[in-house]
């Protein structure tokens, strides 16, 4: 066999591997072909248990695409009573005096907040924007207004120590106190008090009934702040104004 006839049974040989690799091609995807598109006939027979499989197949897309892109953390999330426990026992010092407290949980999925409070003195009234701490017994009108509001805003620490200081000013209330504190929370404090007057028995000055406002600013996570604002009087300062800083202690943002 010359070089040419060598060259001419290799060409041929080839031809025919590349007519049986396309054969067996065609082949397959004749077979797929008729799997996929049944006659009518057949696909009565089979078309309930087709629609079945379909609309399993079609609701797993649909579990696959709501789930897979959901971050999983949001898909688990808690409520946040569920994080906590509900309740616990505090030891308080009031007046130079410890208690122990019963506290109980009060949490607030929107503004993303728990506390802790002693439920036996107090009670949570949620409002749109914000949650105040109130006595339990409601105060005769004689005494000033005794609170714990908690708010969350749209500022940054130094925006909110400015507005607090102005309003202060505006209500004619001394500036007392204004630094960063580590207890009960961590944070900024300013605290201002009323101005004085002349009681009936013609002592001047801050009173039993002088009125005190006192804020906490702390930072969150989201270029947020809270601010927790304290009401009460000068005579109350070492009985709920104690007890709203150990209430304060269980503050706790969940971001």
């Amino acid at each position: 066999m010359n070089e040419k006839e060598l060259d001419k049974k290799i060409e041929d040989e080839l031809k025919k591997d590349t007519n049986s690799a396309s054969e067996l091609k065609n082949e397959t995807w004749n077979k797929i072909n008729t799997e996929l598109f049944q006659s009518p006939d057949s696909h009565k027979k089979k078309g309930k248990k087709r629609g079945i499989i379909s609309g399993l197949t079609a609701a797993a897309i649909v579990a696959i695409a709501v789930f897979g892109m959901t971050d999983p953390g949001q898909a688990m999330i808690q409520s946040l009573k569920d994080m906590f426990v509900e309740e616990k026992e505090q030891e308080i010092e009031i007046e130079g005096h410890k208690e122990d407290s019963d506290v109980q949980l009060e949490a607030n999925e929107e503004l993303r907040y728990v506390i802790y409070i002693d439920d036996s003195r107090y009670k949570m009234v949620e409002g749109d924007s914000s949650d105040r701490i109130v006595p339990e017994q409601e105060l005769a009108d004689r005494y000033p207004e005794v609170s714990m509001e908690i708010m969350r805003k749209e500022a940054t620490t130094e925006e909110m120590v400015e507005s607090i200081k102005n309003s202060l000013a505006d209500n004619k209330m001394e500036l007392r106190q204004e630094e960063q504190v580590n207890t009960p929370i961590n944070g900024v404090v300013i605290r201002g008090i009323g101005p004085g007057y002349t009681n009936e028995a013609g002592k001047t000055g801050q009173q039993w009934d002088t009125p005190i406002e006192k804020y906490y600013i702390t930072e969150t996570k989201n270029n947020q702040v809270f601010v927790i604002k304290q009401s009460y009087f000068l005579e109350a300062a070492e009985g709920h104004g104690a007890r709203f800083d150990y209430m304060l202690k269980s503050f706790e943002i969940v971001d």
